[in-house]
């Protein structure tokens, strides 16, 4: 079981997240915002982050930005109501994967299980200088 931290300023999207991933086993707290975020985090790192791109004030990347200095060892999932946003985009910020709104439980427990396994093996081996979006799009590779 892992701790999972939802971040989307839609209340709604929060409550349905936190029970599909409840379901699955893991814990869940919530943040409504990128700095409420980063205070939960200073409180109780989670081990993955799913967090909306479109926020007011600060968005998604800039938290995905902090979160990879803050806090290394945290997966980041990206969720985005917007389908062209590129791949290759996301993973620059160091995000692990992201799924498109309205998302099906199906794409969100896929990207947690791969998000967790992450987490997983890199808290084992600890944080490495080359724990670079690239080497990210390594790994997100291997998987396939």
């Amino acid at each position: 079981m892992a701790l999972i931290l939802l971040v989307d300023d839609e209340h709604g999207v929060r409550q349905v997240l936190s029970r599909w991933i409840q379901d699955a086993g893991h814990e869940t707290v919530e943040a409504e915002s990128a700095d409420a975020a980063l205070q939960v985090m200073e409180r109780q790192p989670a081990a993955v982050v799913f967090s909306d791109i479109q926020m007011p004030r600060r968005d998604g990347l800039w938290l995905t930005a902090e979160l990879r200095k803050r806090y290394r060892t945290t997966a980041v999932v990206l969720a985005t109501s917007v389908s062209t946003v590129a791949p290759s985009v996301s993973m620059q910020a160091g995000v692990l994967a992201y799924v498109v709104k309205p998302f099906s439980q199906e794409s969100v427990l896929r990207a947690l299980e791969a998000a967790c396994a992450w987490h997983t093996e890199t808290a084992a081996a600890g944080p490495r200088p080359e724990d670079t979006p690239e080497r990210l799009q390594e790994w997100l590779d291997s998987l396939e």
